[in-house]
């Protein structure tokens, strides 16, 4: 890209990891396996045994 840093991609990386995950701070409000359970269950997916 024109104008871009040369170490742009470094850049973006080091941002990404001060921010960290933001589905971490989820799981306090979100129960992300009752969920997928949930979805499997309704999707009646063969793909996922557990």
């Amino acid at each position: 890209m024109i104008g871009e840093s040369p170490c742009a991609a470094e850049e973006r990386e080091a941002r990404l990891d001060r921010l960290g995950d933001v589905l971490r701070g989820r799981e306090t409000h979100i129960d992300f396996k009752a969920l997928t359970a949930e979805i499997d269950w309704g999707a009646k997916n063969p793909a996922r045994s557990s």
